[in-house]
């Protein structure tokens, strides 16, 4: 019921934030793509196409599976998480596009989508299950590696945002919101959700804790 409400929760704010934005259309959006279209060249473009991968789930999908059978499922609410986390950030954007409806902008793109553009689903996808698995790799480490590790995660998905406005596919407001979200979603899941999937470990075959 948790993750339920929490899915919802994010699904009517982020869309009711896109309907305001799309309602507004601030003039900075276009500005800040017109701005970075004007920089482009061959290299970074280049280092936008490796990054903008990361956020895509044909990757984060089996890494996330991948790193799940690494951790041979020593901590089941942690690893269940992880499941819904994912599995969440790839549903939340794909609602809340249908409902905002906000078209892909009209500046040239260099990758070819026909989809809508409000929330970036790459972003969601990057911000939510990068930190997620910050978060887990994190805990047994000294707080200074601790720190490392989630400012590493927060990274990998900030690059994810600018690789989106770069190609040309998402406006700045679009991976800012999809940032927002996916680490919204995760770190709700995470802290409020988790605990009830510890309290529950005794019928997933772990011995009480008494």
């Amino acid at each position: 019921m948790r993750v339920l409400a929490i899915l919802l929760g994010l699904a009517v704010l982020t869309a009711l934030a896109g309907i305001g934005v799309r309602a507004w259309a601030p003039g900075f959006d276009t500005q800040v793509l017109q701005a970075i279209a004007g920089g482009r060249d061959t290299t970074l473009t280049s280092i936008a196409w490796v990054v903008t991968q990361a956020g895509s789930f044909v990757l984060l999908a089996p890494l996330s599976i991948a790193f799940l059978l690494l951790r041979r499922w020593k901590r089941p609410a942690d690893d269940i998480a992880l499941v819904v986390i994912a599995a969440g950030s790839a549903v939340l954007p794909f609602v809340v596009k249908l409902i905002v409806a906000r078209p892909r902008p009209t500046i040239e793109h260099l990758s070819h989508l026909s989809s809508l553009s409000f929330p970036s689903e790459h972003t969601t996808q990057a911000a939510a299950i990068y930190l997620a698995i910050a978060i887990m790799l994190s805990q047994s480490l000294t707080r200074g590696w601790r720190e490392a590790v989630i400012a590493f995660g927060v990274l990998i998905a900030l690059a994810v945002a600018w690789s989106r406005v770069y190609l040309g596919v998402h406006y700045p407001t679009d991976v800012a919101a999809g940032l927002v979200l996916g680490w919204g979603w995760a770190l709700l899941v995470f802290h409020w959700a988790r605990p009830k999937l510890i309290q529950d470990q005794p019928a997933m075959g772990r011995p009480a804790v008494t």
